[in-house]
């Protein structure tokens, strides 16, 4: 697993600032997308995954596992669904594909990455190296 977030930031302080960057792309998504019903379940999963940056901030900042779980789930659920609705626009040939899927698929791969980032902290918070027996 990964020590640090781009091989400079702790993971701690990476699952920060992964919470507000995620919550704010999504908070664009709800915004932007189409009234199509794969859009509408695209906005239903950003508004879920809203929710799971929420927990992230606050699983990194009280070291909860339980909360870090709900991301990383929010997390593969959004990047899936992402996928679908990319897939779904190239097939349907909709407007502006040109420009949401390219953009789409940058966010899918950072998406991936911060998901390992914030699997790496869990691991790391289930899993202390530094044990205090008392």
């Amino acid at each position: 697993m990964l020590k640090k977030c781009c091989f400079c930031v702790k993971l701690r302080k990476a699952c920060i600032i992964i919470a507000i960057v995620d919550f704010l792309f999504n908070v664009v998504v709800l915004n932007l997308a189409g009234h199509e019903f794969i859009a509408h379940m695209e906005q239903a999963v950003a508004i879920c995954h809203c929710i799971g940056c929420t927990f992230l901030l606050g699983g990194a900042l009280i070291r909860s596992t339980v909360l870090l779980m709900f991301f990383l789930i929010t997390s593969l659920t959004n990047c899936m669904i992402l996928i679908v609705y990319c897939i779904y626009m190239l097939i349907k040939k909709e407007r502006y594909r040109e420009i949401i899927v390219p953009g789409s698929a940058i966010y899918i791969c950072c998406g991936i990455y911060f998901w390992i980032v914030v699997y790496s902290y869990y691991a790391e918070v289930r899993n202390p190296e530094e044990v205090v027996e008392v």
